[in-house]
């Protein structure tokens, strides 16, 4: 029966009516055909036996009443009776006459026709006996009846009419065996159709029966369990409840209960991997974000002190233009030379202080770059983490995935930022190194004008000169100061960006943790977070979700 297993259900109830329907065409076949066989005997037993039957005992009827008629016509005391008699008694003949020709037309066999003949010959023998002693009353006269009519009547007309009513009786006795014989044929074939027809119904009653069985087995093998059963599964899955028993005891191993309950150990796996992997990424976009606030903080913090450095600069670049124009005017200041000299020495003093707390600013916004750099890769390898989780969770995760694939591209860019930064940083320094061993020869210079004021104007052209490429480098470094100013505004804005894709990528990773919250789990019970109203979203988007698992299990 393999190859009912692999019929389809509506296949299989089909064929099972069809099967019923024709057990059924096959008993209504057989009733019709017996019942037109009772009435074709029925009819033959009317038009030829019962009909042939009275027609037989009609006849004897009438030889037996012409008879009386012509015995009554000898014991007439008048003229008119005996008339009446003898017309009587040819009535009677001639009726008897036409009775037995009826019966002849009804009978088709060969002995039926022959005792047919016989009869008629003995009534017409009687019949021409009566009539020549009905003619021989007619002649004679009403006082006295010939002695001769009498003795004929006894002798030749009564053995005669015996003889005519004896084949007539045999004619009726034939006719009731014969009506007898067809009735006892017409109840066999009854009985046979009787027969056969309760075993073709019992028979058809037990395929049906078998049939049924048969079919119920096998829908309750595909579904494997009550429908009833299956649609409560069903509804339960539906309502994001997959904590639901599912009886499979029982249940065929290819059965539709069988699947909803691999299905629901599956989802219950996906949904605990999806799950844990989304408080993963919500645990690790909450830090993200925390840390680019953090970074946020310290690049403002690193820019503020950088626009002090720039002005601190640009007020230092004042002062070295003083000096110039000083050198300048020394000539005609000799005197004041000293002063000046002793102030130019402490400005170098507090040139090299600067340079020296440039030098340790740059080294700390090497330190931020670095940290910049590695939260940039941390953030690229959990973007990736997170781009590999969102693939897992499919047409769920494609937002996600997007997120993901926006943070790990900022990443790289505040990365390349950071490198960008380092170069800088590099190159300030190394301004900032060439700087202060200016500054430290234009120490040594003032001091050799303070102990020696005498040749300060000899000194003059080579300070004036020492002053000017000062003022040079001094200019160098407020330029790189401003470059570098520019640049950590950028990365400011950039860690701005950052965190807000990280502010982003916590709310996605947040939403995602509702949305699978609302799946129960062994003996957990919905997530509350499914009933605030930030959540509502992720209610609506269930059904989606819910019929995509459907149809993936119907598949």
């Amino acid at each position: 029966m393999r190859w009912l297993s692999n019929l389809k259900v509506r296949t299989k109830i089909i064929l099972g009516f069809l099967i019923v329907a024709s057990v059924a065409a096959i008993i209504g076949g057989v009733g019709i055909w017996s019942t037109q066989q009772v009435r074709q005997m029925a009819l033959l037993m009317y038009h030829q036996e019962v009909a042939g039957l009275r027609h037989a005992a009609q006849a004897q009827n009438n030889v037996v009443a012409a008879g009386r008629a012509i015995r009554s016509a000898l014991l007439a005391t008048d003229k008119g009776q005996r008339i009446g008699d003898v017309y009587f008694m040819r009535d009677f003949i001639q009726a008897a006459s036409i009775e037995i020709n009826k019966l002849s037309e009804l009978l088709d066999t060969d002995g039926g026709k022959a005792a047919v003949a016989a009869a008629t010959a003995a009534v017409d023998a009687y019949s021409q006996v009566i009539e020549g002693i009905a003619q021989e009353l007619e002649q004679a006269s009403m006082e006295q009846v010939p002695s001769a009519v009498i003795a004929r009547l006894q002798t030749e007309a009564r053995p005669l009419g015996e003889t005519a009513e004896m084949m007539l009786s045999s004619l009726i006795l034939e006719k009731q065996n014969t009506s007898g014989e067809l009735a006892a044929r017409t109840d066999k074939v009854y009985a046979d159709a009787l027969q056969f027809m309760s075993a073709l119904t019992l028979g058809g009653a037990l395929l049906a029966i078998a049939l049924g069985l048969m079919l119920t087995r096998d829908l309750m093998r595909q579904l494997g369990g009550e429908p009833s059963e299956v649609a409560r599964v069903a509804n339960t899955i539906s309502q994001q409840d997959l904590t639901a028993d599912i009886k499979t005891h029982h249940a065929h191993p290819r059965s539709i209960i069988q699947a909803m309950s691999h299905m629901q150990a599956s989802l219950r796996k996906i949904v605990a991997a999806v799950r844990e992997s989304s408080e993963n990424v919500a645990a690790g976009s909450h830090r993200i974000a925390s840390g680019n606030a953090d970074l946020s903080a310290r690049t403002d913090e690193q820019a503020s002190q950088l626009n002090e450095t720039a002005a601190a600069m640009e007020q230092l670049a004042v002062t070295v233009k003083n000096n110039v124009d000083d050198a300048v005017r020394a000539s005609s200041l000799a005197v004041t030379a000293s002063d000046a000299a002793t102030r130019g020495g402490e400005v170098v003093h507090e040139v090299v202080s600067m340079m020296n707390s440039i030098n340790a600013s740059s080294a700390r916004i090497a330190d931020i770059t670095s940290i910049i750099d590695s939260i940039a890769f941390q953030t690229n390898i959990l973007a990736l983490n997170a781009a590999v989780e969102a693939a897992r969770a499919g047409s769920h995760g494609r937002g996600f995935a997007v997120v993901a694939s926006e943070v790990r591209s900022l990443a790289q860019k505040s990365a390349a930022a950071a490198k960008d930064i380092n170069v800088l940083i590099e190159d300030s320094g190394n301004n900032v190194s060439v700087g202060t061993k200016l500054a430290q020869e234009a120490g040594k210079s003032m001091n050799d004008i303070v102990t020696q004021v005498k040749g300060v104007t000899d000194l003059i052209n080579a300070i004036s000169i020492a002053t000017q490429e000062q003022k040079i480098g001094l200019e160098q470094v407020n330029t790189a100061v401003a470059s570098l100013s520019l640049v950590t505004s950028a990365n400011a804005a950039s860690v701005d960006e950052s965190a807000k894709a990280a502010a982003q990528l916590n709310e996605q990773a947040e939403h995602l943790v509702e949305l699978v919250g609302g799946f129960m789990l062994d003996d957990e019970k919905p997530s509350t977070a499914l009933e605030s109203s930030s959540s509502k979203d992720a209610v609506q988007t269930w059904p989606v979700v819910n019929d995509n698992f459907l149809q993936l299990a119907q598949a």
